[in-house]
């Protein structure tokens, strides 16, 4: 009996029903049109499997674009997928970039939230903050 025990409390370790970390690894302006690749690395010990997504971003404090869109991807245990998302930019943040790209900004804070649907965790919600810096030599590319 004693072995059961101690090998059920060894069995429920792992990492379950966490949110993906999230990292825009490139951003691409064209127009009003943006390019963002978004990196969900998964955190947790079992795969996770996607049913859609929904994303929000700011720059500076400015919304700037938003997405929501269906997306049937797995993701391995600990291991990492990387979406190509197509989003329409505010003019604002058209505006923002504009200024980043002449150099009129070092960088700009950005701020993330999100949320997956997966089959069996439900919504999980997420959240990144960080700095876009320009692409050198790449106009309209950011990272």
């Amino acid at each position: 009996m004693m072995a059961l025990v101690v090998l059920a409390a060894c069995s429920s370790g792992g990492v379950k029903n966490e949110a993906p970390f999230a990292q825009v690894m490139n951003w691409q302006i064209d127009g009003n049109r943006l390019t963002a690749s978004l990196r969900l690395r998964n955190v947790n010990d079992s795969k996770l499997e996607l049913q859609s997504l929904r994303l929000d971003v700011q720059l500076d404090g400015q919304p700037l674009s938003s997405y929501q869109g269906a997306h049937a991807v797995s993701i391995p245990a600990n291991g990492f997928e990387t979406l190509e998302l197509e989003m329409r930019a505010s003019n604002e943040g058209v505006a923002l970039l504009q200024q980043l790209q002449d150099g009129a900004r070092a960088s700009l804070p950005y701020h993330l939230e999100g949320t997956v649907s997966t089959a069996d965790s439900g919504a999980l919600a997420f959240e990144r903050d960080g700095h876009l810096y320009t692409v050198p030599g790449r106009p309209g590319q950011f990272r």
